[in-house]
């Protein structure tokens, strides 16, 4: 969660404040009430400083004001609630930090002053980050659950957002050059396969004539070639595989090691198994959940208090 400092408290919620503060050229600027939570009130003054915090991170300043005044509507359920952070447990998160991070006093108040802040400006955030995560969990992350059925429904609803690269199974007929071979071998080589090609495009049976035929190591496996991704095969192969349908031959394809005559099998594409992606659609519908919950909480929150806001 974001870091927030606790506005000033001001007197009446709803009304202008007027203090007047100096700058180095000697203009003054009139600060603002620019929300009203219940009691409290949030200024422009506030909001340049929680801009500020951002790092040079452009916020549009109105969501910046909505987050301050979500912020202020928690902190008021936690004090309802009596769920403030003690000094106490403060101090030994502080030291807890720490320790976590090899840092004396000395040590942690110098990064802090990297950070433009003091030490009692952490622990105001501090507080706060320990206050709001402790309400959050209280009335928002408790007893949310994932069930397996909403995991399985998930994946199946939305299966294409698991697809794998397409996928195709080819058979082939292979007729091997030799090697060092003159022209007229080569020819001889192409006119066989031509051959072959006829026969296979007028109906035979192209399983019994990769047995008849085929050169090549998939012959126990009467040519198949198995499920391959297109980039994966031959690309003379692969180029003549993108414009047929499945049961369709083509060839013979001259490639480095001879004329190819293939049938392309089947066109696939295969998804991740469910219990690969498992968890993270878990944990997508969990923040699913959890942003849900947290809107309609904040939305009861608003419903029950009061709050202005006028930028």
């Amino acid at each position: 969660m974001k870091k927030y400092v606790l506005s000033a408290l001001a007197s009446l919620a709803g009304c202008f404040l007027l203090s007047v503060m100096s700058i180095a050229n000697g203009s003054v600027v009139v600060d603002r009430v620019i929300a009203v939570v219940n009691d409290d009130i949030i200024t422009m003054s506030d909001l340049q400083r929680e801009a500020a915090k951002n790092h040079g991170n452009k916020r549009d300043d109105g969501l910046l004001l909505e987050d301050m005044i979500n912020r202020k509507l928690e902190l008021a359920a936690a004090k309802r609630a009596s769920m403030d952070v003690t000094d106490k447990e403060l101090d030994e998160a502080i030291a807890d930090i720490m320790k976590r991070n090899s840092l004396d006093r000395a040590q942690f108040e110098a990064a802090l002053a990297k950070d433009g802040l003091t030490l009692e400006q952490y622990r105001v955030e501090l507080k706060e980050q320990m206050t709001v995560s402790r309400v959050f969990n209280k009335y928002v992350r408790s007893g949310l659950a994932v069930e397996e059925t909403e995991i399985r429904a998930f994946y199946d609803r939305n299966n294409k957002n698991y697809s794998l690269p397409e996928e195709i199974r080819v058979r082939q007929i292979l007729f091997k050059i030799p090697d060092k071979a003159s022209t007229s071998q080569i020819d001889a080589v192409r006119d066989k396969a031509k051959a072959a090609y006829e026969r296979a495009r007028q109906g035979e049976d192209f399983i019994r004539l990769v047995r008849e035929f085929s050169e090549g190591d998939t012959v126990e496996q009467d040519g198949d070639l198995g499920f391959m991704q297109r980039e994966q095969t031959l690309p003379e192969i692969e180029q003549a595989s993108r414009t047929m349908k499945p049961g369709e031959i083509a060839g013979p394809l001259q490639c480095a090691s001879g004329f190819h005559i293939i049938r392309l099998d089947e066109v696939r594409t295969p998804v991740k198994p469910y219990e690969l992606v498992r968890d993270e659609i878990a944990n997508t519908i969990y923040q699913q959940k959890l942003e849900n919950t947290y809107r309609a909480w904040l939305q009861t929150l608003r419903s029950e208090s009061h709050v202005e806001n006028r930028l």
